[in-house]
């Protein structure tokens, strides 16, 4: 058997082992009978369903739906696009269930980034195993999550493809930066692109200036051509989503504002507060090696909290304690900064150490490019704690200001650091300028104070460290004190966890160094079985058994009956509890769907409109459950339906809610009765589409927002003055529009008047992709009431139709198809290349 061969079949079994761990970690999926509870997948398949269901009915595509905020494209909610053929490709890749398929791809495109680098499975083994197991991942899986953890897993193959491009392996390199790169926008999540995006641009200014200092500037511009190239391509074969996002972009909440009557307000991109509300701590960042350092996530289990359960002995009256007994469970242990997070982002105790080892071990830019990366992500992950930083950013990095919770760009400090660290394993066998005593030292001080540090943790955190923040000051004292206490001993307790894994990595190390392990095979797979070991049990922490459900609530998570199986179920199992808690909800919207079966929307007063779509699912509705909404919608939101009273009496438009949802054809509410939600009819809902009288013309969008608070919008209508408008149509007791036939992307009205009028629809205006026709004719359609559609209408009887039909999807498709056909002819081209002059694929000089 030649070396190619055993190579060969030593990666083939290693894929298997990431597979096998996947489902193993994962094993509920195996019997198909069970499969994930996720709540961000259940808001999602809310939102989606009104697409699915027409998809079904017609077997075509909606790029629009009405199913929440009124009304908004389907680019960001699971459409589909003809000709992408490499979403087929990403989905033959996830062939496993969800969620092993995320975590195996995790394993395979590290693996894939440690034979570029490494050439030797075993490193690249080992490197998989330092990266895949991350527990802020597991959170991801749980939270549901899925495009960003999908995206984090394609971060190290399609880093494999630039390296290689830049150490002139052009063909090879070129194939798997343009492939990775559109499986990379696949997962649809730019902001972990944009976060991996800036890694690699140090990368190439590290580069860059190597260049100059070697006088090869000449290799580093076609290398950087080659490079840029394929990343085109690679968002060439997205080109229908990637086209059609960034147009939705500019109108949506992280694109420009057109109003400017909020405090602190940023017009093009989201608030500075927003995009800092979830911020990294500073000392936080200790999360990294201990993972209870702060206390784990905001909501903890009633074994964590023994000492405060104790405490409420010291209660001075029978009523004091009957109150705080009823919210310690409620009461977290994290005492961080961030409002509410699902745990710590531990890295793992062997990959800190071996990362340490790395600034000592390894050399080159590859060192430094990895160092100052994970610096940065780590700055750039404490927002506001670093604000003169953060500014920088938001208003001279383009796009920058366009993603929330700058908290995860950690991701980028989870990827090099797991890098440095498996380099340095490499380092240390293969890197003959490193002597042994050189090593030795390198163990045992570099190693050696990693101990102390965790050993000084262990022994006087308690006198370090406050474990306590502003929210404790609400407490008694004796409550604060037994939540204190037990906060340190989870916090003791894991440095004494962390300490032993160092330990042991170590003694791995220097076991070899003094030659009691002969093998370096064994200290390079212990690593990766202490890895395992160690952040499987913290990953559990968060993401195991009990996540999972019958498969039934997860693909229909929303039953119209309690059956006595799910309520046994919800009984035993606290993740079902939300979906049985929501069949009561879901029974009434079920059945005024078969009652009322026309077109209109609903409000859920009893509820979190604003981030719960399962309103959704059965009916269009007022809220819903989205990071992107419109813009335009936003402001209606936050000025009018968020309730605030000083911001609306500032304005001279206070308790005008009644009156937008009206002119949004809100028919239904829910609300709160005394047998729990009930369904309430707006009578003063103004339906699908009516005519006005009187236009109200306004200079700009501001004007045009606070207007619709203080008009008749029965019979006026709010108008731009760019667009000319005169003072009034006509309308009389005769004139009528109805809508007679409705789809998401197709409505068709019939409209009657003896003269020329205007009328408002119900329906959310947006400029990208709606086209009128009356009587078959292209009619303009204005934006009115700020929020919505208007056209003029001549006298008569007239057949009036909207569809959507936006132009971006024809370029975009088009596109796609030429980018596939280059890709594959390059693929041809530069494979034939390299069968005919066989050439060694694989880099052989390290950075």
């Amino acid at each position: 058997m030649n070396t190619f061969t055993r190579s060969s079949l030593f990666i083939l079994a290693a894929l298997m082992v990431f597979a096998a761990i996947a489902l193993l970690y994962n094993s509920p999926v195996i019997s198909g009978q069970k499969a994930v509870s996720q709540p961000d997948i259940i808001n999602y398949k809310g939102s989606a369903q009104e697409m699915y269901d027409y998809r079904q009915q017609t077997g075509e595509e909606t790029y629009w739906s009405n199913a929440m905020f009124g009304g908004m494209p389907t680019y960001q909610t699971g459409a589909k696009y003809s000709g992408h053929w490499i979403k087929k490709l990403d989905e033959t890749l996830r062939f496993l269930p969800r969620p092993a398929d995320y975590m195996f791809l995790m394993f395979s495109g590290f693996f894939m980034l440690g034979l570029v680098l490494f050439r030797n499975w075993k490193y690249a083994f080992l490197g998989a195993c330092l990266f895949a197991m991350c527990s802020y991942f597991f959170q991801l899986y749980e939270a549901g999550h899925n495009s960003k953890v999908h995206a984090i897993a394609y971060f190290a193959p399609l880093t494999a493809g630039v390296i290689l491009i830049y150490r002139k392996k052009y063909i090879l390199g070129f194939i798997l930066t343009a492939l990775f790169m559109a499986l990379q926008l696949v997962a649809n999540h730019p902001q972990m692109t944009y976060y991996l995006g800036l890694a690699l641009v140090i990368y190439v200014v590290l580069q860059a200036i190597e260049s100059v200092k070697t006088k090869q500037t000449k290799s580093f511009v076609i290398s950087s051509a080659v490079a840029l190239f394929a990343v085109i391509l690679g968002l060439g074969m997205n080109a229908s989503s990637a086209l059609a996002t960034y147009q939705y972009g500019q109108s949506s909440t992280r694109g420009n504002n057109d109003i400017s009557l909020f405090q602190n307000q940023n017009q093009t991109g989201l608030n500075k507060d927003y995009i800092t509300h979830w911020s990294y701590g500073k000392l936080e960042t200790l999360n990294l090696f201990i993972p209870n350092f702060m206390g784990g996530s905001s909501v903890s289990p009633p074994e964590y909290k023994q000492h405060t359960q104790a405490s409420l002995s010291r209660a001075q009256s029978p009523e004091e304690y009957e109150y705080f007994a009823g919210i310690v469970d409620y009461l977290p242990t994290y005492w961080g900064q961030q409002p509410f997070t699902g745990g710590p982002a531990y890295q793992g105790a062997v990959v800190i150490l071996l990362f340490i080892l790395g600034m000592f071990l390894v050399k080159g830019k590859m060192k430094w490019w990895l160092v100052l990366a994970t610096i940065l992500s780590i700055f750039l992950a404490w927002g506001k704690n670093m604000m003169w930083l953060t500014d920088i950013f938001i208003d001279y990095f383009p796009m920058y200001d366009k993603f929330r919770a700058v908290s995860s760009i950690l991701v980028i400090a989870e990827f090099t650091m797991p890098l440095l660290a498996v380099w340095a394993v490499y380092a240390f066998f293969t890197d003959s300028s490193l002597n042994v005593e050189y090593k030795k030292k390198v163990l045992i001080y570099a190693g050696g104070g990693t101990v102390v540090l965790l050993l000084i943790f262990w022994m006087f955190g308690k006198s370090l460290f406050g474990f306590s923040n502003d929210f404790d000051q609400q407490l008694p004292p004796y409550l604060r004190e037994g939540l204190i206490k037990d906060r340190w001993e989870l916090f003791q307790k894991d440095s004494l966890r962390s300490l032993m894994f160092v330990i042991l990595a170590l003694g791995l190390l220097f076991a070899f160094i003094f030659n009691k392990i002969k093998q370096k095979e064994i200290v390079i797979f212990g690593l990766a079985l202490l890895t395992i070991i160690d952040l499987w049990g913290v990953g559990k922490r968060y993401f195991n058994d009990e996540n999972y459900i019958s498969k039934q609530y997860v693909d229909n998570p929303f039953p119209t009956e309690l059956g006595e199986r799910l309520h046994t179920e919800a009984q035993a199992n606290p993740i079902l509890m939300p979906i049985a808690y929501r069949v009561q909800k879901n029974k009434l919207l079920s059945d005024l769907k078969k009652e009322d079966p026309s077109y209109y929307r609903v409000f859920d007063f009893a509820g979190n409109p604003f981030n719960d779509a399962s309103t959704s699912y059965f009916l269009p509705s007022i809220g819903g459950y989205h990071g992107a909404k419109l813009q335009n919608y936003q402001n209606i939101i936050d000025i009018y339906l968020a309730q605030d009273t000083v911001l609306q009496k500032s304005l001279g438009i206070a308790r005008k809610e009644q009156q937008i949802l009206a002119m949004l054809n809100t028919k239904y509410y829910i609300v709160n009765g005394q047998r729990g939600e009930e369904l309430i009819p707006n009578p003063t809902a103004m339906g699908n589409a009516w005519f006005v009288k009187d236009m109200v013309s306004v200079a700009d969008a501001n004007e045009a927002i606070v207007s619709i608070g203080k008009v008749n919008l029965q019979n006026e209508a709010v108008v731009l003055q760019k667009d000319g408008f005169k003072t009034q149509f006509h309308k009389d007791s005769l004139s009528n529009i109805e809508l007679v036939s409705y789809a998401p992307n197709r409505l068709e009205y019939k409209s009657q008047n003896s003269g020329e009028g205007f009328a408002v629809f119900s329906e959310i205006y947006y400029k990208d992709g709606w086209n009128a026709y009356i009587d078959g004719q292209p009619a303009e359609i204005f934006q009115t009431n700020y929020v919505l559609r208007g056209l003029k209408i001549p006298a008569g009887n007239h057949q009036i139709v909207f569809e959507f039909k936006p132009q971006i999807i024809e370029t975009g498709k088009m596109l796609t198809l030429g980018s596939n056909l280059i890709f594959i002819l390059i693929c041809l081209g530069g494979l034939f290349a390299l069968w005919k002059n066989n050439p060694n694929i694989s880099p052989k000089k390290t950075l």
